[in-house]
């Protein structure tokens, strides 16, 4: 009897796992495989790595667009879409940028109802890779990620020229230098006082380097706390109080005309540069529930305008007058940390010793044949 009962108790312990493997295959297998692409336009993102130079060659800001969908191929209905931009660290060479380096640029999560989501135009302030995050969500619960990897140059007429022209510029000063000074150098006379000379410069260079301003200080002082309100709309910022080099959460809070908040509508907003007048984002989110809000890496310390365009769609129960603000803005503005100086000083000076030591030579070679051609007039 004992032997029966165990084994019929063997059997319900073997059909209960298969019962449970059967229903977690069949829960695998339900859960939709999403097909996550990336596109952007130019499919060539070009670094404004200069961004107060006017690109006339490179035409509007690049855009980007996640599109979601499922094993049929068709549009993912009613999922949640994250996406984060992050600049990869991995550049040898300084930017005009350094606070900003390996972080992230911009990230936003947005409803969208036809498995698209779009930004209209995003300023890329570094040169070097972009880790693009994607990540999906429906509305089972399933969740699907996916990584994207964006290179993105700088443009040779406005920074990689001009890098060039500014090394070529040391590497003859440094001839020069070497030229003048390299007879006493040959001869071995007053040998002290012009290497004193030429150190006595780079040594100028470095302190100069070192002390080099991005930012005056009154640009440094004009950031604050970022809080505006009124019956329709409530603006700020996380933190408070914005940082270049630290990702900054913006949120909107609207409402209609009777103080309810807005449902299902649509948000356009731009970021741009105040002083210059540049664009730097362009983007439009959903909302359900009249809460937008969106992270964004502030990479320079000017004061900024942030336009926000707010609708209704035909979901919205309430079909609200448009409404639109603008509200000014500045993080705080920060100079080059001593790193990227040293590395920029480090740069310069092997460049100059590069001329130095070519000048130093070339002498020696005039010296070589103004021997020889007075020992043959002997």
């Amino acid at each position: 009897m004992f032997a029966i009962r165990k084994i019929i108790m063997k059997q319900h312990v073997q059909i209960f796992t298969l019962c449970f493997l059967f229903l977690l295959f069949a829960g695998t297998v339900a859960a939709e495989q999403y097909n996550i692409k990336l596109a952007t336009n130019p499919e060539k993102i070009i670094a404004r790595d200069n961004p107060f130079a006017h690109y006339d060659d490179l035409g509007p800001l690049p855009s980007l667009a996640v599109s979601v969908k499922d094993s049929a191929g068709i549009s993912a209905k009613d999922v949640t879409i994250t996406i984060t931009i992050t600049h990869v660290d991995n550049l040898l060479l300084p930017t005009g940028f350094p606070w900003i380096e390996g972080k992230e640029l911009y990230s936003v999560t947005s409803d969208e109802e036809n498995g698209i989501l779009e930004i209209t135009g995003l300023l890329f302030p570094l040169r070097g890779q972009y880790a693009v995050d994607v990540n999906v969500l429906d509305s089972t619960g399933n969740q699907q990620k996916k990584q994207f990897i964006l290179d993105v140059a700088e443009p040779f007429k406005q920074s990689t020229l001009n890098a060039i022209i500014f090394i070529a510029a040391l590497t003859i000063f440094g001839f020069i230098v070497g030229i003048v000074f390299g007879k006493d150098i040959l001869l071995k006379k007053k040998a002290q006082s012009s290497l004193f000379v030429l150190l006595f410069v780079l040594s100028i260079s470095l302190v100069a380097s070192t002390f080099v301003l991005a930012h005056s200080e009154e640009e440094i002082g004009q950031s604050g706390i970022v809080h505006y309100e009124d019956s329709q709309v409530m603006f700020y910022t996380i933190p408070s109080h914005p940082d270049i080099g630290t990702p900054t959460t913006f949120i909107f809070e609207v409402n209609d005309e009777n103080g309810m908040p807005v449902n299902n509508a649509v948000a356009s907003i731009e970021i741009a540069n105040e002083e210059e007048g540049f664009v730097v984002l362009e983007t439009e989110l959903f909302s359900q529930t009249g809460t937008f809000n969106f992270n964004y890496g502030i990479f320079d310390g000017a004061p900024h305008i942030v336009t926000v365009h707010v609708k209704p769609t035909e979901k919205s129960s309430t079909q609200f007058a448009a409404i639109e603000r603008a509200y000014g803005f500045a993080a705080e503005a920060h100079n080059p940390p001593l790193s990227a100086k040293l590395i920029a000083t480090t740069v310069m000076l092997v460049f100059m010793v590069f001329g130095f030591i070519i000048g130093v030579s070339v002498r020696r070679w005039c010296k070589k044949c103004s021997d020889i051609e007075g020992g043959s007039h002997d």
